[in-house]
């Protein structure tokens, strides 16, 4: 019994000097580990310090030391990093960021609403944008003017996700505008007032209106009805049309008037001298 006693007692002391032997002090404020691995909480670590539980830090903590001025720094490749005041994520090339969830398929994934408070710049430029959403610059802002769809394949949509053919903007409901300016195109109607232009004759209109129930060169109500509605900038000009046709019309029979007042009064000055 005595012997047993004897043997418990050395493999305890045994213990005890292997245990101090792990932690070496280097002065008065700190101490290295010269063992492989250090354990709190568990009986088998698997890394140079392994916590079976939480951890607090009441400063900020270093992983891979280094001396490029980070502050403070988790991951060795600068996942989590601080800078200047600056706290940057995923510093590596290859690191994506999940906010509710944990499968990130870009640098930044979030799963939710977002909110930001100031403006947002994706894809960072230095070409004067305030701020730039998407890459291509589907939207910009530049000296105050807010840019749609700047790409000449991008299209914009307000209230319908369904776009016309050939259109840039399409709008489900009303527009209201204090002005509007359809920009210049060719064949704008000067032409009607040209010598070699052919008026169409009274008697000739009068018969068109009878037959069709709508003015020549103007589109009707049932083609305006089947195309889904009419071009402005070409119906402008249509309509510029036949204001000046309307007023060759009124030259021609104010010159008709004219010449039948003058021979009232060639008449009338026979009359007289009779």
């Amino acid at each position: 019994m005595k012997m047993q006693s004897l043997i418990v007692f050395f493999i305890a002391v045994s213990c005890c000097n292997l245990c101090f032997g792990q932690w070496q002090a280097v002065n008065n404020n700190s101490a290295i580990v010269t063992t492989t691995n250090v354990g709190i909480g568990v009986t088998n670590p698997d890394a140079k310090l392994h916590v079976g539980g939480g951890v607090r830090f009441n400063e900020w903590v270093r992983i891979g030391g280094n001396t490029d001025g980070y502050a403070w720094k988790l991951g060795v490749s600068g996942n989590v990093i601080t800078r200047g005041g600056n706290v940057i994520l995923g510093a590596d090339g290859n690191d994506r960021i999940g906010i509710g969830l944990t499968n990130p398929d870009a640098k930044l994934h979030v799963n939710g609403s977002m909110r930001v408070n100031d403006w947002m710049r994706i894809g960072g430029n230095t070409d004067g944008y305030a701020w730039k959403l998407g890459i291509s610059g589907n939207i910009i802002t530049r000296g105050g003017n807010v840019i749609l769809a700047t790409n000449p394949t991008d299209l914009v949509g307000i209230g319908s996700t369904r776009i016309p053919a050939g259109f840039k903007l399409a709008v489900q409901g009303k527009i209201i505008a204090e002005d509007l300016k359809v920009l210049a195109f060719q064949n704008w109607p000067d032409y009607v007032f040209r010598k070699e232009y052919s008026l169409m004759p009274l008697w000739k209109l009068e018969q068109h209106l009878q037959q069709n129930g709508h003015l020549p060169g103007i589109p009707s109500a049932a083609q305006i009805e089947a195309e889904g509605g009419f071009d402005l900038g070409e119906m402008q000009r249509k309509m510029l049309e036949k204001i000046e046709e309307l007023s060759l019309y009124l030259i021609q029979l104010n010159k008709k008037v004219a010449e039948l007042e003058q021979q009232n009064r060639d008449l009338q000055s026979l009359v007289n001298h009779k």
